[in-house]
């Protein structure tokens, strides 16, 4: 290979973070690609598996080359138990995404950050390494440590939830003085104390910070420190509960922090050329081939409790757990779906990232059929696979 053509397909030049810079009304991006199941609790095979790396850099590169802004790694460190351990195959983050950042020219990498699990000094580096790897599309989804037999492992105790964004206060204010200060500092608080900080180099781009906490103080946190809330959106309450639900975020950091904080969610895509056959699919890997007894451990894991639901209420639950963890659902034709994310915008969401069943030919099925109608709507502007 000649010295120019290698150069060529190595360099990464600067480039803007779509995730900050992109000016579509719906914003894409894959979501819970590095886990084993993706976004779907079922035992059926075409499932995507969470040690396939050839698969993941398929379908990020198909992303990629179409637009997508950004690729959202989902953060496990141990499954949820059951016959398969839902969750328990899963590509660490950092290095997962400096992995696809360096096949990858557009779509912006996002890594998930269990914060107490690593230490803010070397977040920093490790994050400005994957940055300049990049050309500048780094980055971070900041978690706190909500799934405690998880943090277990690092540390035989837990904060306190109020605790856990104080600690959470220190770590983000920490990581942004190494990412901007030219000088070393010296820093004290109660979780950390540090002498003469200094990290180099300084990512080319500010990394993109997302979080997604709910609570009272996960959203105050989440406001004064993101570019974006990434939320569960409570779509089986009703439009009226979401929209609630958004304007929380949105209206408080527009007056109060005079920020224009833009809303996230997940969503799992179900697509058909007809109702029927889209509907038949979701039957197929949801209640044909669901794994019951893995989507209760989940639930129960995060909190859902059987007696706090009637009998319904609970089914509910566990057929979303099932389809796609409880995110939004895109389900029909092409048009139809187009229609959904239309009616998603019109609450108030600026992105959606997706997953599917069968990532790899779902994504190439919703690029060739549902982004050429997203454009139509002008959900999002036309792409140019030019670079």
């Amino acid at each position: 290979m000649a010295d120019e053509e290698y150069i060529n397909l190595t360099h990464q030049s600067r480039r803007e973070n779509p995730m900050a810079s992109s000016k579509n009304k719906m914003k894409l991006a894959v979501f819970s690609l590095n886990t084993d199941g993706g976004m779907a609790v079922t035992k059926a095979p075409e499932r995507l598996h969470g040690d396939d790396w050839v698969r993941n850099l398929a379908v990020a590169q198909k992303a990629d080359r179409s637009g997508f802004e950004a690729i959202i790694a989902s953060g496990r460190w141990k499954g949820f138990g059951g016959e398969r351990n839902s969750g328990g195959i899963t590509y660490e983050t950092y290095a997962w995404a400096a992995g696809l950042a360096a096949l990858t020219k557009r779509v912006g990498i996002v890594t998930t950050s269990h914060l107490t699990t690593v230490h803010p000094v070397f977040a920093a580096k490790q994050a400005a390494t994957i940055d300049h790897i990049s050309g500048g599309r780094f980055g971070l989804n900041i978690l706190v440590g909500w799934n405690i037999p998880e943090m277990l492992m690092f540390n035989n105790s837990v904060l306190e939830h109020e605790e856990r964004y104080d600690y959470a206060d220190e770590w983000i204010e920490v990581i942004m003085r190494a990412w901007s200060d030219k000088n070393p500092f010296d820093f004290k608080g109660s979780y950390f104390d540090l002498k003469q900080v200094i990290s180099e180099p300084k990512p080319l781009n500010k990394p993109y910070l997302i979080n997604a906490g709910s609570s009272p103080r996960g959203k105050q946190f989440c406001m004064e420190h993101c570019d974006a809330a990434f939320l569960r959106v409570k779509h089986l309450d009703g439009d009226e509960v979401v929209k609630h639900q958004i304007n929380a975020y949105k209206d408080f950091a527009r007056r109060e922090l005079n920020k224009d904080l833009k809303i996230w969610c997940y969503g799992y895509v179900v697509q058909g050329d007809t109702e029927k056959e889209a509907f038949d699919y979701l039957d197929y890997y949801v209640n044909k081939m669901g794994d019951n007894d893995e989507a209760n451990a989940v639930m129960k894991e995060l909190g859902f409790k059987n007696y706090d639901l009637s009998k319904k209420e609970w089914a509910t639950y566990l057929f979303q757990f099932k389809a796609g963890f409880l995110g939004v659902p895109l389900i029909g034709t092409p048009d139809k779906i187009t229609k959904q994310f239309q009616h998603y915008s019109n609450l108030g969401i600026d992105g959606i990232a997706l997953g599917w069943l069968d990532y790899h030919a779902g994504i190439n099925e919703f690029c060739e059929k549902v982004l050429p109608r997203m454009e139509e709507m002008e959900l999002r502007r036309p792409f140019r696979n030019d670079v």
